[in-house]
């Protein structure tokens, strides 16, 4: 960046948290896909008044703006592709519940896991999870649709979002909810960043489901496993969380944690009902499960198991990639009675790639976590993935699934959109994010290469 642009930056933002080098913080130039990219400039925004401000310093000296929550994504949403201001939100971390109205209004910084813990304070429940629910923000969520384990029966971020309040492109603040004309809000919920910038989001809260069951299964085949999910899902049974994990996944849990360690087994399934109906629910997903002849089945009502066994998938992903050189993480869905062909599919893959591949995932929903595994970091571990992920990404849409279930598309698969759209529909996003932000300001080259 020239000295004349940095001067202005400096002037313009408030002392003490703008930076322009980054050998202290390398996490700013980073996301969950470890690729780098160095911005310009970082600056800790504070106030809606800080986002209005950065913005209108980006467009004055044309430089790019890229919002940046706690950098879990793992579609590289949150780099600084082409250089320019990261403006992070993290200290725009206020909280509200209100008990009476069944909301909370929090910053886009506040941490998922701390709405999550304050709305049960209050009696309260709000339901999306990631996995990555304990560090990752609500503005990340928002900003990609985040669903989590349990988005069969509650849904995802969209489904609980009331009201947003925010910068557009232009600098000016726009505040819609979920009665606004044309669907306003829904526009802007997983729009990955590049159409607006959330200060202040509203979500809905609901009462606190009566617990159930928690239901380990493990299997000799991870068609079993996905079997036992789709006759689940034609049945119409709608746990609270349906999980799977292949035996490649379960390994590398065991050598994380040894002290929760599973049996060795081909696959597993972790299901967990809740509401009125938890217990004739669980009884009804027993008696499936035992069709498929599970090598290990438990149930349990035990708080600390069931907190153990759960320990054990919101970690996986820390897991996995302790266990390997270079983890590349993809996430692709298909419809829940599809899954068995997918997963199979995976299995397939992990034969004819000289790589090593697992998954996991949100089966209740056809969500599917593929890991691209290199031992050692090499070139034809590299090759070998972009050439898994190819196989994988046109076995998905041929099973009538879709490129992402959460991730977004970001940077990492730009290239496969058209696989998925038709030339009308990518021209018609093209052309929507030109008009609203017609100078390709805020995140800019994220999705598809913006086509002037």
């Amino acid at each position: 960046m020239i000295r004349e642009i940095t001067d202005i930056i400096r002037k313009t933002l408030p002392a003490g948290r703008v930076f322009f080098t980054f050998e202290d913080m390398p996490e700013y130039t980073k996301d969950a896909t470890e690729e780098v990219f160095i911005p310009d400039a970082l600056f800790f925004a504070e106030s809606e008044e800080d986002i209005v401000d950065a913005v209108n310093l980006c467009q004055d000296i044309n430089i790019p703006l890229v919002i940046r929550g706690a950098g879990t994504g793992y579609s590289g949403g949150a780099l600084a592709t082409q250089g320019g201001l990261i403006v992070s939100i993290e200290r725009m971390d206020n909280i509200d519940i209100d008990s009476t109205t069944l909301t909370a209004t929090v910053g886009p910084g506040a941490i998922t896991g701390d709405v999550m813990r304050m709305a049960e304070a209050a009696g309260l429940f709000y339901p999306p999870d990631p996995a990555s629910y304990l560090e990752s923000t609500i503005g990340g969520n928002i900003a990609e649709n985040a669903g989590g384990l349990r988005c069969k029966k509650y849904g995802v971020t969209k489904d609980y979002t009331v009201a947003v309040r925010g910068v557009d492109a232009d600098g000016n603040i726009i505040a819609s909810d979920y009665q606004s004309p044309f669907g306003l809000m829904d526009l802007f919920i997983g729009s990955e960043g590049t159409l607006f910038i959330f200060t202040e989001i509203t979500v809905r809260l609901i009462e606190q489901p009566k617990p159930g069951k928690t239901i380990l299964a493990l299997f000799d085949a991870p068609v079993q496993a996905a079997s036992v999910v789709a006759d689940i899902t034609a049945e119409g049974i709608v746990p609270c969380i349906l999980e799977f994990m292949d035996g490649d996944a379960i390994s590398c849990s065991n050598e994380y944690n040894p002290e929760n360690r599973i049996e060795t087994c081909a696959a597993m399934l972790l299901i967990e009902t809740d509401g009125n109906n938890a217990e004739s629910e669980a009884a009804r997903i027993e008696t499936i499960c035992r069709k498929y002849s599970p090598v290990m089945l438990q149930v349990t009502e035990d708080v600390a198991t069931r907190k153990k066994l759960w320990d054990t998938r919101r970690n996986l992903s820390k897991a996995v990639k302790q266990s390997v050189a270079v983890k590349t993480a993809e996430d692709v869905c298909v419809p829940p009675s599809r899954l068995p062909e997918l997963v199979e599919y995976v299995q397939e893959l992990g034969q004819i790639l000289a790589l090593r591949v697992n998954c996991y995932g949100h089966a209740g929903d056809g969500n599917l976590h593929v890991n691209f595994l290199g031992m050692k970091g090499t070139a034809r571990e590299k090759e070998e993935t972009t050439k898994g992920i190819e196989l994988l990404f046109k076995k998905t849409l041929a099973l009538g699934g879709t490129l992402t279930g959460e991730h977004g598309i970001g940077i990492t698969k730009q290239k496969f959109l058209s696989d998925e759209f038709d030339v009308q529909t990518l021209s018609f996003m093209r052309r929507l994010k030109n008009v609203l932000d017609n100078k390709d300001i805020i995140n800019p080259g994220k999705i598809f290469e913006i086509v002037k």
